[in-house]
């Protein structure tokens, strides 16, 4: 009776902890939902964010930055002592004379340079771990630019398609008011086919724009790392926001922010340690060493040693080689600054052309076009106005909505543009 009751127990507490498994089931399913609707929402900035965290442009510049420290480190080490072996009295012939023996030498050599040396060798590997910083600064601007254009590419085309597919039933309303019109004798039967084959157009249209969506959310999906068949909503919607700055402040800025003009401005400094070290090239460096040696070991002995930097064609090339690296780091600098000032000015000319673009649309035409758009279909209702004439309005109304949208497009991808003009490498 007592097994019995014992096996009905564990029994019961099997079942009690097996009821409970769908219950976690479940609540894992709802987290697992929660986290990909998560993903799936996109704004600007998370796809910026996410993009910056994983794509190989950066990863590969962080190990750069790495790289950079570690050659620091080495330039800043004093050279490593060195163990020496040396003999003494080894005679000439196999005849020795009586007394004569080899003396072995055990010592330990380190080797000390020409005061100076090692400070600029550590300041030249401290300046390029700082070139290597501004490279890494450099990529992230570059590729946050590539993901917004790319993230507001995908969005116009998504934008696009949804004000086109309003408007085919708008057109099936049209088609159906004449053919009302044409059973009664009021209209041609031309004007159906005339807005059958707007309607056709209007489709290849809504395709080729799915098309475009299509592949503008796998160009973006590759930047951030993720499958080209995730799921995504764009939640960032292109807006028109003043841009209220001149081209001198603009200019004025990117000259203290750019990162390729902070790295020629390093570079040309890195040069001038550079003719500094090579001119310390031909002071001799100085070894010394102790020893013991084998004879009389309670003995010790010292060594010193002075290299004798004579080569004058050796020295001559060097300090050429660095003369030459100090001259173009000085004309890398000129030339990414009057690039810059140049790719700035056309990247501002492009925001403000853009930005005149979305005006026309926003203050005036959109508004007029709807308000032309619905007398029109008044007047059309009483016949004061043809079919052709409607359909040409309605066409150009469409046109108009999908021009103000790509207004705001260019205005946006100008403004990404002009935040990274000058480091985008094109």
């Amino acid at each position: 009776m007592t097994h019995e009751i014992g096996r009905t127990v564990g029994k019961t507490k099997r079942r009690g902890a097996f009821s409970k498994i769908p219950g976690l089931a479940m609540a894992l399913l709802v987290i697992a939902v929660f986290v990909q609707a998560q993903e799936s929402n996109l704004t600007l900035d998370k796809a910026v964010e996410i993009a910056l965290s994983r794509h190989p442009d950066v990863l590969s510049a962080q190990q750069a930055v790495r790289s950079a420290a570690a050659r620091k480190l080495q330039a800043e080490a004093r050279p490593e002592p060195a163990l020496t072996l040396s003999t003494e009295g080894i005679p000439f012939t196999l005849k020795t004379e009586g007394g004569q023996s080899t003396e072995i030498n055990l010592g330990l050599e380190q080797t000390f340079e020409f005061p100076g040396k090692r400070a600029l060798r550590a300041e030249i590997g401290r300046l390029g771990e700082d070139m290597a910083v501004l490279e890494l600064e450099r990529v992230r601007l570059a590729l946050a630019a590539r993901v917004k254009k790319a993230y507001y590419r995908a969005v116009l085309a998504e934008r696009i398609v949804a004000a086109l597919e309003p408007s085919v039933g708008l057109l099936d309303r049209f088609i159906e008011n004449i053919e009302i019109r044409y059973e009664g004798g009021k209209a041609v039967y031309g004007d159906i086919l005339r807005s059958r084959i707007e309607k056709a157009r209007l489709q290849n249209r809504i395709i080729e724009e799915r098309r475009e969506l299509d592949a503008a959310r796998t160009d973006l999906l590759h930047l951030l790392g993720r499958s080209s068949r995730d799921t995504v909503r764009f939640l960032t919607d292109l807006a028109y926001l003043p841009f209220d700055k001149t081209a001198l402040q603009v200019l004025d800025a990117a000259r203290g922010t750019r990162p390729s003009l902070k790295m020629a401005a390093v570079r040309s400094q890195q040069t001038e340690i550079e003719m500094k070290l090579a001119t310390l090239s031909r002071k001799p460096d100085l070894s010394a060493g102790l020893f013991l040696p084998s004879k009389d070991v309670k003995s010790w002995g010292f060594v010193l040693s002075l290299s004798l930097p004579v080569s004058q064609k050796r020295w001559a090339g060097v300090r050429a080689e660095a003369d030459a690296a100090r001259e173009t780091s000085l004309i890398a600098v000129d030339a990414v600054e009057k690039r810059l000032t140049a790719m700035i000015d056309t990247a501002y000319a492009s925001v403000r052309a853009a930005e005149d673009q979305v005006k026309i649309f926003e203050q005036k035409l959109l508004a007029e076009i709807r308000d032309e758009l619905k007398i029109s279909l008044e007047y059309y209702q009483y016949g004061k106005m043809e079919a052709y004439a409607l359909l040409d309005l309605f066409r150009s109304g469409t046109e108009a909505q999908i021009e103000h949208l790509r207004a705001l497009y260019f205005y946006a991808v100008a403004m990404a543009d002009l935040e990274v003009a000058g480091e985008d490498g094109e």
